[in-house]
């Protein structure tokens, strides 16, 4: 619906555009978007069909970890958009070692009486909106994150370009999944953190940092690096390289400023 724009350095939300469809919820990766997913309609552990919206494959993973095993369906088949992600979704489910999502039709609709009607409604009334609104279905805005629920698995690989990075360390701070440490004289990259939300490679002034989407069980990388000392400034700094002589301060500092140090 176009309700969110960016002007300069600012959001704008257009409370006039929104129509509550929870989509922004969804796909922020940092889950950090409070509200509901209004136009999603669930009925036991079906999700119901609906044109309005087509589902992402984030969406339809975190449904099937919370109990969702098939979409409902009347005489009207998925659309093509529907198709595709579903299609999809499974393929990535298959991957996972889970079972994938059916598509369930629900055509017969039970014919009653107006007063079978009436005597239903009242006899199974609490059950009837426990299905159409259940609270399992209600997802906080800090439960939109994957890796609360495949924590064996990552879903992406983030690799770093030794002859490009610096170690300036600035991805380390940024990084809200804290993806990055030092210890000693090793990298770590915790791959099954990652949430693809991109602030690393958008503070890394060498375009160091490339993620890549890559299913598989969880693991981490591990970088030698060495502990130089800087010949301009004096202080020790972390390097891919034994033979640096300067850290990445004195590098692009213009000899005749004064040093930080």
């Amino acid at each position: 619906m176009e309700a969110i724009s960016f002007n300069e350095r600012t959001m704008v939300i257009d409370l006039q555009c929104c129509n509550s469809c929870g989509d922004c919820i969804i796909a922020c990766p940092l889950s950090a978007i409070k509200g509901l997913a209004a136009s999603r309609e669930f009925v036991h552990t079906s999700l119901i069909y609906s044109e309005a919206y087509t589902p992402s494959e984030k969406e339809l993973l975190i449904y099937k970890k919370r109990g969702m095993n098939a979409i409902q369906i009347t005489d009207i088949p998925l659309n093509p958009q529907w198709d595709f992600v579903l299609s999809k979704t499974n393929r990535i489910l298959k991957l996972l070692g889970e079972k994938p999502i059916k598509v369930v039709r629900n055509s017969n609709e039970e014919k009653l009486s107006r007063r079978d009607l009436f005597s239903k409604l009242q006899k199974e009334g609490k059950q009837l909106a426990k299905n159409m609104a259940p609270v399992s279905w209600q997802i906080e805005e800090d439960e939109w994150n994957l890796t609360r629920y495949f924590q064996d698995f990552q879903f992406y690989l983030v690799e770093i370009d030794k002859n490009k990075c610096t170690l300036c360390q600035a991805c380390f701070s940024f990084c809200p999944q804290k993806l990055f440490s030092l210890a000693g004289s090793v990298l770590h990259i915790d791959h099954e953190k990652c949430v693809n939300c991109i602030a690393c490679t958008d503070i890394c002034s060498e375009e160091a940092i490339r993620i890549r989407p890559k299913i598989k069980e969880k693991s981490d990388s591990v970088e030698s690096v060495y502990t130089n000392k800087c010949q301009d400034c004096g202080q020790l700094f972390y390097s891919f390289q034994e033979e640096k002589e300067k850290c990445h301060i004195c590098v692009d500092r213009d000899p005749e400023w004064l040093s930080p140090y």
